[in-house]
């Protein structure tokens, strides 16, 4: 059931543009994305893009992205109260966390502004979670479930040495999905008695690399290392390139995986830096959040469950269509930018 509301959601969205821009022309809402993913954030530029989508398509709805510049949880609750505070005709968040938004996104709804969450849910069930009006982003879970399956066949295959221990990189402990995105890794390597190690390293560069250079010289039976964003994977291999960890593939040292569809993560895989990335579908995270809300408003409609859009691993393997892919949609001189190897 879920899958279809999925797929019938997808097909509203990409077949009924001339409905759209009807609509459009007697409609004046005010959306806004109050969104944890900064400009610091190279996955920004998704969501910005696909929302600038929208706008063409419907444009007498005003859209606007809020983000703080580093990942705090506080910044981020002042920043969505702001949002709140000026009444818009509905709101786009990510559930970062379930017990500081709750009281605020619930009485948000109850004044009358419809929420839809993205990228991070509230995992508890429906009656018990945020009253928002559905979920669309991966689930994140999976993503670590899914990533630790793929690491386990591709060393039971021979391609890439045997777990012994894994280290999960998070650059931001307030995240939710990152979280998530460890247990699914940890109860993955469950399965093959293989112990996982969370180790917070934050959001500045040169912290970061400190940290992990630290653990890193006291947990030298650590040989796979997932970096769970992708703004976090050039640090990872640097760190573990200084040291002699020999990250490369070809070198059978240390493996790196890591997170999300961005330029770093799949030029990585093409340098033979990193063994696999996901895509969750960032540029639908952007544009399905303001569609829900415009046909919620317009229609009183909306997906009757979550709209999932990943996760899908990666690698060698398919990688050369999702730089394609990225390229034809941020354009050759974004995605140039955004490379910090």
């Amino acid at each position: 059931m879920k899958r279809f509301f999925t797929h019938l959601w997808l097909w509203l969205s990409l077949c009924l543009p001339f409905a759209g821009a009807v609509f459009a022309q007697d409609d004046h809402y005010r959306f806004v994305m109050v969104s944890h993913v900064g400009p610091n954030d190279p996955n920004m530029i998704w969501l910005t893009t696909s929302m600038k989508t929208f706008n063409e398509k419907y444009p007498g709805v005003k859209t606007e992205y809020l983000s703080t510049n580093e990942y705090s949880l506080q910044n981020f609750i002042a920043i969505l109260n702001q949002a709140i505070a000026t009444h818009p005709d509905g709101i786009a968040v990510p559930i970062l966390n379930n017990e500081a938004l709750q009281p605020i996104l619930d009485k948000a709804v109850e004044s009358g502004i419809p929420v839809v969450a993205f990228n991070i849910p509230d995992a508890r069930p429906v009656g018990e979670r945020i009253k928002y009006l559905t979920y669309v982003g991966g689930d994140e879970y999976q993503t670590g479930l899914k990533m630790g399956e793929f690491v386990i066949d591709q060393a039971n295959a021979g391609k890439v040495p045997k777990p012994v221990k894994i280290m999960c990189a998070n650059h931001d402990a307030a995240h939710q999905g990152l979280k998530a995105r460890v247990r699914g890794m940890t109860d993955a390597m469950k399965k093959i008695g293989v112990p996982v190690d969370e180790l917070i390293i934050g959001s500045d560069p040169a912290k970061a690399r400190s940290i992990m250079q630290s653990y890193l010289s006291t947990h030298k039976d650590v040989n796979y290392l997932y970096s769970l964003g992708t703004i976090s994977c050039p640090w990872v291999y640097s760190v573990a390139d200084q040291m002699g960890l020999k990250p490369k593939l070809s070198d059978k040292g240390v493996t790196i995986v890591t997170m999300d569809d961005s330029p770093n993560s799949l030029e990585g895989i093409k340098d033979g830096k990193i063994l696999a990335t996901h895509n969750q579908g960032f540029w639908f995270q952007g544009y399905l959040p303001m569609e829900i809300l415009y046909y919620y408003k317009r229609m009183g409609i909306y997906p009757l469950n979550d709209v999932l859009t990943g996760p899908v691993i990666i690698n060698p393997d398919n990688v050369d269509q999702y730089i394609k892919s990225v390229k034809s949609i941020i354009g050759e001189d974004a995605y140039k930018k955004q490379l910090t190897w």
